[in-house]
């Protein structure tokens, strides 16, 4: 093979990688010319690894339709888990806002409870208050009686 001669370098003893219905398919496409030329009674659809023109479209429609259910399974399952999802956010939501108002009746209670400790403390502390001050009372008395509980002293 020289440079320049035509024959590709790929080919095997010149032979094209074109296959013998591609190369009829181009020379139908060369030989055709325009539409309008040939008037409408010439019209040949193009043939395609022998499945005539109109059956190849229908694999198509076929094939798009079938892509079109899929999509739309795909959809419908996608739609389903969010709205899956979607309960599943608002029973969180839920349980969050109980939760909430478990805490402030649980934070009430306490202050409550804080409140009744307090007065209990105050209230204990009162009653250590006069029990002080009747154990100095009986303290001052066991002085002024010499020790004995029991004063033989008349006023």
């Amino acid at each position: 093979m020289v440079y320049g001669s035509g024959a590709p370098l790929w080919g095997k003893n010149g032979e094209s990688l074109i296959s013998q219905q591609d190369q009829h398919y181009n020379s139908t496409l060369n030989n055709r010319g325009s539409y309008q030329q040939q008037g409408g009674s010439n019209y040949q659809p193009p043939l395609s690894s022998g499945v005539v023109y109109a059956e190849q479209q229908t694999h198509i429609m076929e094939d798009s339709m079938r892509k079109q259910y899929e999509t739309e399974g795909i959809a419908q399952t996608v739609l389903s888990q969010m709205t899956t999802q979607r309960q599943q956010l608002q029973g969180a939501n839920d349980n969050v806002w109980e939760m909430r108002e478990a805490t402030e009746k649980a934070k009430r209670e306490l202050m409550d409870l804080q409140v009744k400790w307090r007065a209990k403390k105050r209230r204990l502390q009162m009653i250590i208050a006069v029990l002080i001050v009747i154990d100095f009372l009986l303290f001052i008395r066991l002085i002024q009686c010499g020790g004995s509980f029991f004063c033989r002293r008349r006023w």
